[in-house]
């Protein structure tokens, strides 16, 4: 998708995929991971494509690392300025081969093309958190993404949330995922462990609204 689709979003503040809460299957799956670094502190979590998601925070306050790479600028000050960190822990703005890097504390945001992202840029990660990036990306970005995600992080463990429904009824984003989906894209890399499945349609009443009859949530654990 081009960028200055995303940029429109977020300039014209349309970003109904954005969630005011914490997200559950987070909050119910982190503890499955196993981090191989000496303790949590130390445990440093990948977010791509993390738009101002209230999960940062949580994973903060859980006492982790966190790095993140998003497309809009709007997004990541949105990020750090719910998380209030000025003045005393001043947000530092630099640059990168990419964009800009925001960072304060144990926080990281990349702005700009993920696939701009490198290993050196990102460090070793101890888990990859996909929450809204597949589901963000029409069908022929799909391959690629999987495979640079993988490249940069070196294959780290994946938390992967999907969401899956009739395409034909209602476009994306967010787009349909399916089980198949998730296993061509990583079956040959990674096991694939199906933590959750649940309909959800009544809790999206604006797919509902289009006609979709049925709406599933997966999480995945990717190893």
């Amino acid at each position: 998708m081009e960028h200055t689709f995303w940029h429109d979003r977020w300039k014209l503040n349309q970003v109904g995929f954005h969630l005011n809460y914490v997200h559950p299957l987070l909050i119910r799956n982190l503890e499955l991971f196993q981090f191989n670094t000496g303790s949590a502190v130390q445990s440093r979590i990948f977010l791509p494509l993390c738009g101002k998601t209230l999960d940062i925070g949580y994973l903060l306050s859980k006492n982790y690392s966190v790095v993140a790479v998003e497309l809009s600028e709007v997004a990541v000050q949105a990020v750090f300025q719910a998380l209030d960190l000025q003045p005393d822990n001043p947000v530092k703005i630099s640059d990168w081969a990419g964009g800009k890097l925001y960072q304060a504390n144990n926080l990281q945001i990349y702005v700009g093309d993920f696939f701009a992202l490198t290993q050196g840029d990102l460090g070793d990660v101890a888990l990859v958190y996909d929450r809204g990036a597949l589901i963000a990306l029409p069908e022929p970005l799909r391959t690629d993404y999987s495979r640079h995600l993988a490249k940069i992080t070196e294959y780290a463990p994946q938390l992967l949330i999907t969401l899956d429904y009739d395409q034909t009824v209602a476009g994306g984003p967010p787009f349909a995922v399916s089980t198949e989906n998730v296993e061509a894209l990583y079956g040959n890399s990674y096991s694939i462990q199906l933590l959750e499945e649940a309909d959800i349609i009544e809790e999206e009443p604006r797919f509902k609204a289009k006609g979709i009859k049925a709406f599933y949530q997966r999480a995945y654990r990717l190893k």
